[in-house]
């Protein structure tokens, strides 16, 4: 009997340790949602590094997004920040030639700003990179992870320029989220 006792009281520390270790500081339940770019810059600190760099830089700066399709059509959307305020969206897409596919023909392009922000349904959405960020959190971070492969990146100096996902079961032209082909202070 006396070596059950023992036995109960390893198991019973086991458990005890096994406890305290899952709940730990190290355990990454508070963070299982942290994804790392190969910039090596998770999605929290990119975030800090954000608030930092626009207070720095007046909170204006530009960015370009950028789709592509296997179809041949592509678009570019550049919006101009100043102040913590978009200012302009200048927008083109293009759809290679079926005679000639080396050669590409614009199918639409436009300029807004002023009071005309916001008058075409082509482009990507009027938004800052703020509006980016709470995106990127609440929903191309946060989808399953069993269902979905998961990207986001950085630039070198930590602002977002990658965040979404696409379906393991899907095929072509699968990814909801954003992509940043060009970001600059201004």
């Amino acid at each position: 009997m006396g070596c059950l006792k023992i036995v109960y009281r390893y198991f019973v520390l086991f458990l005890t340790v096994v406890s305290f270790s899952s709940c730990s500081s190290d355990d990454n339940s508070d963070n299982e949602n942290e994804f790392v770019g190969e910039s090596g810059i998770n999605s929290s600190e990119s975030k800090e590094l954000w608030l930092s760099l626009k207070s720095t830089n007046n909170d204006s700066y530009e960015y370009t997004i950028e789709t592509v399709s296997w179809t041949g059509f592509a678009t570019s959307t550049t919006i101009k920040v100043e102040d913590g305020e978009v200012v302009s969206r200048d927008f083109m897409s293009t759809q290679t030639q079926e005679e000639n596919p080396a050669e590409t023909e614009i199918v639409e392009e436009y300029l807004e700003n002023g009071s005309d922000l916001g008058t075409h349904e082509s482009g990507a959405d009027i938004l800052t990179i703020d509006e980016l960020y709470s995106l990127c959190f609440a929903e191309y971070l946060t989808v399953d992870t069993d269902s979905n492969l998961i990207y986001f990146d950085t630039t070198s100096e930590g602002v977002v320029n990658t965040c979404g996902y696409v379906n393991k079961d899907c095929a072509d032209d699968c990814f909801v989220g954003f992509k940043l082909t060009d970001f600059t202070w201004l």
